[in-house]
This record gives structure tokens, sequence and C-alpha cells, in this order.
């Protein structure tokens, strides 16, 4: 190679290098210039070039703050439901946003990169899946309405056909993978709920209408074990039910259950559940008391002897059933082999009565009735309890849900699970599964109430005593106990926070003629502390942390609406008498401020 060569090839490598090194110098220390970082929702972005990365990490911790502020909207079939982003499950990562951020190269091609463009990244989130499916779901606890099941119920002895209507439930499945995949593209999801069809149609109801208005051509003389029982048009209506059958066809039905409740002694007498061995407290002390087998009709039974008889007239109406012997579950055996020596708890609540409420408290309190767990086992309501089905003993009640008449098993169950886990608290068992319901309900003690649904939402507790334990039930039509026996050995207290983040209800008309009025009811958040104590010495310090939203208070405008606006009470008449006119004396006044209810 010629000398002239060289030296026009060191020259020129020279000037590479001058070029390389102005370039690396140009670039900046740690972080390349040009470097850009879009902030949480892309609107706005930063050039971060030159800056140090305790600089970085303050400026995107700054737009995490912006970003725990902000709030998203989520529109469900029209009602709009403003959430923040951490609500939703979406939280952004200060750390891995920074480390992603790449530091200055000495590859000639990441200079010119840096030099002529830069590099552009975005923020790294974190996702929290069961967070999004937990907040779309109580969005779709106000929003889906379940479909209204073509049925024939009475109004005291007039038959009724109430009419099918579809109903709607949000995708949740659909509604997490949208937010997930577009949630920093727009600030407003919307959704549509697919329809849900009614199993039992309109059409279907009225095919049972006539069966129903035979039911109540006149009284019926029932035989039980060779005693008559009669049984007026109204006790008939009370105790047929019309059930869907799985296939949408409606079955009519009869309930030992409800025929207890309207003819109380007349049926009981004859008809006698079996007594499981139970402890009562007295003078304090547990006492056994025995068990006892009972006299049962089913309810298979029972319609299969009064459905023909419905097709008479007059006297001729007459059906007949015989009684099984049903052995208790928990036997005197059983029981008193326990090593029972005191009340653990006790708690009670009071109910407002309906006649499927009744029922369905009862029928869950008989099954809970005697429970026995060893140590270290676990009470569950749902399996407990079991499904509440027709066949499981419950019955359905008419509700209303979003102004609109809607049939649902098992409605009152939820009182049951709240007693049982108020005895479970002060008992001092291990609290293992619950969930509170959406609003507070007055006649629960706030956050320290339980909810319940099959087959997912339950209530359970376990035996962390070193014996065995046995869950008593007892019941009015108005008032449930639950009490615990066994060993005790734990002393509870219980610290019940304020009211905190309180929020109005929104207060609405309803022109519909389904309206029904609702009071309203404030939303908030409460803690609750369970402080359990071992001989004197604090061994546990449990808060529970609940959230209530805010139920509207709906004003029925439509004077057609059935389930209106409560009637006023009418004042009571004070009779007057005339007395003579004192002669004024001056006192002093005083106006005091009204205590909000809460």
């Amino acid at each position: 190679m010629s000398r002239r060569v060289l030296i026009l090839t060191g020259a020129g490598v020279g000037v590479l290098a001058l070029l390389w090194l102005g370039g690396w110098l140009l670039v900046g220390a740690d972080i390349p210039r040009n470097t850009i970082i879009h902030s949480h929702d892309l609107t706005t972005e930063e050039n971060i070039g030159g800056m140090s990365r305790e600089q970085v990490m303050k400026l995107v911790k700054s737009d995490l703050g912006r970003m725990a502020k902000a709030k998203v909207v989520v529109d469900v079939d029209g009602r709009v439901f403003k959430r923040k982003y951490s609500e939703l499950g979406i939280f952004l990562d200060p750390e891995a946003t920074v480390n992603q951020i790449k530091s200055r190269s000495a590859n000639p091609i990441k200079i010119f990169q840096a030099l002529t463009g830069g590099l552009t990244y975005e923020p790294i989130y974190t996702f929290s899946e069961s967070t999004l499916t937990r907040a779309l779901s109580d969005i779709a606890a106000q929003t889906d309405l379940a479909p209204m099941e073509g049925d024939v119920v009475f109004s005291g002895t007039r038959p009724i056909v109430v009419e099918a209507a579809a109903g709607h439930a949000l995708d949740i499945e659909e509604a997490v993978n949208i937010v997930r995949s577009t949630w920093n593209q727009t600030r407003t999801f919307k959704f549509k709920s697919p329809t849900i069809a009614p199993q039992v149609t309109t059409e279907e109801a009225q095919s049972a209408l006539p069966t129903a208005k035979k039911a109540i051509n006149g009284p019926l003389l029932l035989t039980v074990d060779g005693h008559d029982i009669k049984l007026k048009t109204s006790d008939i209506a009370y105790a047929l039910d019309f059930a869907n059958d799985g296939s949408g066809n409606l079955k009519p039905t009869f309930s030992s259950e409800l025929l207890t409740q309207v003819l109380g002694l007349k049926w009981t007498k004859w008809v006698t559940p079996p007594l499981n061995a139970k402890f009562s407290a007295v003078g304090g002390v547990p006492k056994l008391q025995p068990s006892a087998p009972g006299h049962a009709v089913s309810d298979d039974e029972l319609t299969s002897a009064l459905l023909p008889a419905l097709n008479e007239i007059g006297s001729v109406r007459r059906a007949s059933v015989q009684t099984a012997l049903v052995e208790p579950r928990i036997t005197t055996e059983m029981a008193g082999g326990l090593g029972i020596t005191e009340i653990i708890s006790t708690f009670t609540t009071k109910y407002p009565p309906a006649a499927y409420r009744i029922q369905n408290i009862h029928r869950a309190a008989d099954l809970i009735d005697g429970t026995i767990l060893k140590p270290g086992e676990v009470f569950s309501l749902n399996k407990v309890v079991g499904e509440r089905t027709a066949a499981n003993g419950f019955a359905e009640g008419i509700i209303i849900s979003q102004g609109r008449f809607e049939k649902d098993f098992g409605g009152g169950v939820s009182q049951v699970a709240t007693t049982t886990w108020n005895a479970a608290w002060f008992g001092g068992l291990d609290l293992v599964a619950h969930m509170a319901h959406s609003f507070y309900i007055s006649r629960y003690p706030a956050g320290r109430e339980s909810t319940v649904a099959w087959p997912k939402v339950d209530m359970r507790f376990r035996n962390n005593f070193d014996t065995p334990i046995m869950v008593d039930t007892s019941y009015t039509n108005s008032t449930l106990t639950i009490s615990i026996y066994g060993k005790k050995k734990y002393d509870v207290e219980t610290i019940t926070g304020p009211y905190r983040n309180v929020k109005d209800f929104e207060i609405l008309e309803d022109d519909s003629p389904t309206c029904i009025h609702q009071d309203g009811v404030q939303g908030f958040d409460i803690t609750v502390t369970r402080v359990v104590k071992l001989n004197g010495a604090e061994v546990k310090r449990e808060p529970f942390n609940t959230h209530y939203i805010p139920e509207d208070r709906i004003t029925c405008t439509n004077p057609e609406a059935v389930f209106g606006n409560p009637t006023p009470a009418p004042k009571p008449k004070v009779k007057v008498t005339p007395t003579p006119t004192p002669t004024p004396t001056p006192t002093a006044s005083a106006s005091a401020s009204p205590t909000p209810a809460q």
C-alpha cells in the first residue's frame, strides 16, 4: 500500500473517530439526547435526554400522582360509572418504566439514532386481573337485570299472571379483555350487555292460569293420618306455588312449610319435624335437650295428593296423606359425647316478616342446626345449606330489581349468614371468608355482616379450638338466634370505626307503573376491628374494611304504580278538651341541631 493511501486512510479514521467522539459527547451522559417518554395517558411527552435517572424517576412519580387522581368512565347500557385506574387494577410501575431506558451507547448507530431522532419509551404498567374483574363485577351488580320469568302468583285468593320479560347481563370476561387491551387509548369504555331470554314465557304462564283458578274453587278437606284438616281457599292459595321445572314449564307444587305457616298448630299437631339434640342455657350452664323423631309429609307427596282434588268442586274436594317417621340428624348420644360445657357465643338479629323470607330463614336455620365441627374443621354455609331450590325446601320471593318484578330463590338466607358470622365473630373462631352487601342494610351491624349466593359467594369459619363445637339455631317469625356451644377459649372485643368517605344517594323519579319506592341509603366506608384475647392477653387484632355504595332514593310519580310510594300513616285523632288559657310565663329558648341519621 502506498504512503499516500495510508495517510488518507489514517486521516479518514481520525475524522471518524473525532465524529464518533463528538457524537458521543453530544448524546449526553447517562440518558441519551432526544430520549422521549410518554405520560400515562399518552397525551403528552417529555424529552428526558441528558437527565439523571433520579430526575426521570421524580418525573415518572409525578405522572403517577396525576394518574392516581384521574378517572376513567365505564358506561354500561347508558349508566355511567367513574373509576380510578387503581380501582380497575391498572398501576403505573415507576421503577420498571425508568429501568427500561437505555444508557448512552458507544455504538455509532445508536449515537446516530440519538442525535437524529432518539428513542421513545412508553410507561410500563402492572395489571391485577382480579381487581379489574371485581370492579366490573361490582358495576354489573348494579346494571344487570335478571329476566322476568313468566309466572302465576296469588294476591290473596286472586291468581295473577306475571308476564315474562328479557333481562341482560354484562359479559365480564369480554369487558376485562377490552379494558386491558384499550385502556391507554381511551378514557371511556362503553359496553352493551347481552340480552338474556326468560325460560318461562308469558304463554306458559297463561296456560297455568286455569290450574290456579281451579285451586280456589272452594275449600278442601285434607286427611293426615286419619285426622281431618279443613283448608280454606286462602290456605290453598298460600301453599300453592308454580315453579319452573327446569325446561321452561310451570309445575304446580304444594309446600308443607307454607302449610305450617298458614295453618300453625292445625298442621304441626300431626306433621312435626324431627328434633335434633340441642343445648339450651339454664342458669348459664348448657343443658342437653334430647332428640326426638318427627313425622313428615314431603312436598312431592303433598302435591300428588292435592292436585287431583283441585279438579273437583264443593264437598267432594278431598285428599289424604300419610306421614313418615323421620329420624333426627343429631341424636342425644352424638351430642352427649362432645364434652360441651358452656356457651361460646350467641347472636340475634331481627327481620321484617314475609312469607318467603320466613320459610327460607327457617329452612336454612334448620339445616344448620346441630352442625358439629371437630377441631380444625371449616363451616361452609353453602355446603351445609346447599343450593337454594324448591327441591331443597326454599321458596321464591317476589322482589323488585331496577323497577322490575323478579323472582329468586333463597331470599333471606343472608340474614342467616350475617347472624352466623357474628356468632363466629364473638366466639373468637377463625373467620375464613365472607362478603358484605353492596348497600348498607340498617338491620345489620355496619361492617359486620355477610351476604351469600350459590355457589361462589360463601360464608366460612374454622373451629380453631382444641375441642368440638356445635352450632345451635332458634327462631321466631321475626328473629333469628345462632348460638355456638363448646368450651370457651377466647374473649372478644369489637372496635367500630367512624363512617368515612360518606357519599349521598341520588334522588330520582320514576314514572313507570312498575316503580317501587326507595328511601335512599348513603354510601360509606367503615373499619371494624376484632380484638381476640386469651387469658386477658391480646393474641389477634383483625381489621375488616367494608365499602358500601349509595342506594338511590326513588320517588314514584305514576299513580298506577302498584308498589309505589308508601301510603302515609294516618295521623291519630286527638280529642281536644277546651281549657282556660294560662298566663304566659317567660321561658328561655334554645335551638337544637338535628343529629344526622346514619
